[in-house]
């Protein structure tokens, strides 16, 4: 378990203590109160019903994601918000199951307990974080561009870590603190006890300081290089670093029959399942575009696959059928060649739709990498390092790449798409793909969308 998922667990955890004790303190209060309050046989029932709903409507708001958390003001704004997305879910519930109601006035009271002390837990959260309570400490041993690099990251993503200093020559373009020379690391290491070093120098050979790493590693705290420090805390790999080595030699990138067995078991299962939840929607969708604009209803297209296999996308057509009349171009946020149906079906992601069906004959699985065209992947493949490496698993129609950076319209773009596509092949498992699944409908239910 990485130590960014540390937070998110604990403050989970407490939610679902809280919305479990609320309802029982909500009935507690209503039998104290001269009010009607009638004995509740199942009320263990109708408040682990109550807390599945309030968890769920809380990760969907985003609550459970630290990059969120940033400021009271966006807190409250999401409980609000998850308080009335619940109650329109429960009323759902209670109308389906009507024996798991609770009584209006124990709901409502329960529902406020709840959403109270959930934003005071997570008021507490940004405020150990701006406290620099909430993070890693971290020491960097390094000066140049690797480090440089490392501290522009961490620090524009809002990554839950606390630079203490670096070591090494003292260089003006890095803000952190200069802590001294690397003969100076294992005095530094003792007086500043931070949780990691994290090893980023531009030239290892001949300039490691291998003895002293050792001590620190046996008796201070943990030692890690930088690339393994930025995958574990981004989800993603520095391709900027990647050499052959580290994918030879490392645990990851494994592949077995029985695990693309169950994966082809998974892809199906939830392909079929996918066709008869989005029917209607697919329906109303062919309707849209025929009515909309001319030109076919689905739009099929040549899509690099599986150890560069061809095959025919299907997609519904978001476009004007003369949109290519020039040759290939990049999906761009405001293209003039979507259509007004084009917009709303890519912003909901209801285009990809129809790709249940490459799932099922193969062509893709549920979850990987975006499949692109060949016109493209020659030239990426020629200009980003080991961007071929992404062909040596199937496709997908969703994706880790696609859930942590949804627009992609350069070059730059897709070499930041290809360091999260290849942490999945190297932690691929069906736990991931499910996470990434519950992701994805997140994104579509609030309308991140994409291109």
């Amino acid at each position: 378990m990485t130590r960014r998922l540390i937070p998110t667990i604990f403050i989970l955890l407490l939610d679902i203590l809280v919305a479990f004790g609320a309802v029982f303190i909500a009935k507690a209060i209503e039998i104290i109160l001269p009010m009607l309050s009638l004995p509740d046989e199942h009320l263990q029932i109708k408040a682990v019903t109550f807390l599945v709903v309030i968890v769920a409507c809380y990760y969907f708001q985003d609550l459970y994601d630290w990059k969120y958390m940033r400021r009271r003001s966006e807190v409250l704004s999401s409980v609000l918000l998850s308080g009335g997305l619940s109650l329109i879910v429960l009323a759902l519930v209670y109308f389906i199951i009507p024996h798991f109601t609770l009584e209006r006035n124990v709901l409502l009271m329960a529902l406020f307990l709840s959403l109270i002390v959930s934003f005071m837990i997570r008021a507490v959260y940004i405020q150990f974080k701006l406290a620099d309570y909430g993070g890693l400490r971290i020491v960097v041993l390094g000066d140049g561009e690797n480090a440089q690099y490392l501290f522009k990251e961490m620090r524009a993503g809002n990554y839950p870590v606390i630079f203490e200093g670096y070591l090494g020559k003292k260089n003006w373009e890095i803000t952190s603190r200069y802590l001294g020379d690397t003969s100076e690391l294992v005095n530094v290491i003792s007086e500043i006890s931070p949780d990691k070093l994290v090893v980023a120098l531009d030239g290892w050979r001949g300039a490691l300081p291998v003895d002293d790493l050792l001590k620190i590693k046996l008796t201070s705290c943990d030692v890690t290089d930088a690339p393994s420090f930025f995958e574990e805390m981004t989800g993603k790999i520095l391709v900027e670093e990647i050499r052959p080595s580290s994918i030879i030699f490392t645990h990851g990138f494994l592949s077995s029959r029985f695990h693309d067995s169950m994966k082809r078991i998974f892809d199906v299962f939830f392909a079929l399942l996918g066709l008869i939840v989005t029917s209607p929607v697919i329906l109303i969708t062919a309707i849209a575009i025929r009515l909309d604009s001319s030109g076919p209803i689905f739009y099929r297209q040549k899509r690099v696959g599986k150890d560069g296999r061809e095959f025919n996308l299907i997609k519904f057509r978001s476009m004007n059928e003369d949109a290519e009349k020039d040759g290939p171009q990049w999906a761009s946020e405001d293209d003039q060649r979507i259509t007004r149906v084009g917009k709303i079906i890519r912003k909901l992601r209801i285009d990809e739709f129809p790709q249940f069906i490459n799932v099922l004959r193969n062509d893709m699985s549920f979850v990987g990498a975006r499949p692109e065209r060949k016109y493209f992947v020659d030239q990426l493949t020629e200009l980003i390092p080991y961007y071929a490496l992404r062909m040596h698993t199937k496709p997908g129609i969703t994706g880790w790449a696609q859930v942590n950076y949804p627009y992609g319209d350069s070059i730059e773009d897709a070499k930041e798409k290809l360091k999260y596509e290849l942490y999945y092949m190297k932690h691929k498992s069906l736990r991931l793909d499910l996470v990434i699944i519950f992701q994805t409908i997140k994104i579509v239910l609030k309308g991140r969308g994409a291109q």
